[in-house]
């Protein structure tokens, strides 16, 4: 639940040039009335406002989400592109 009471969560922005939080589902935020739309800033009228996300929790990594993860091992075969050596153009002479 957003602090402006809409039941959706984690839709808290924050404006990039003022820094305004507001709600993007029910546009409503730290200032009087509701935005009119959710790119356009309430209080300092600029465009392209959204900027971080705030007041969310992201989502705790688990214990088997962390075994899963792949790492490349030490030992693991290189690549044959990693391999192929460079010819000489047009050094030396022609045969």
């Amino acid at each position: 639940m957003c602090r402006w009471g809409c039941l959706t969560t984690d839709t808290t922005y924050m404006c990039k040039w003022c820094g305004t939080r507001y709600c993007r589902e029910c546009l409503r935020g730290d200032f009087y009335g509701q935005m009119k739309e959710s790119n356009i800033c309430r209080k300092c009228n600029q465009k392209r406002c959204q900027g971080k996300r705030v007041e969310y929790y992201p989502k705790p990594i688990s214990e088997d989400d962390k075994k899963n993860t792949k790492k490349p091992s030490k030992n693991s075969p290189k690549t044959k592109s990693a391999n192929v050596q460079k010819k000489n153009k047009g050094k030396g002479r022609k045969k």
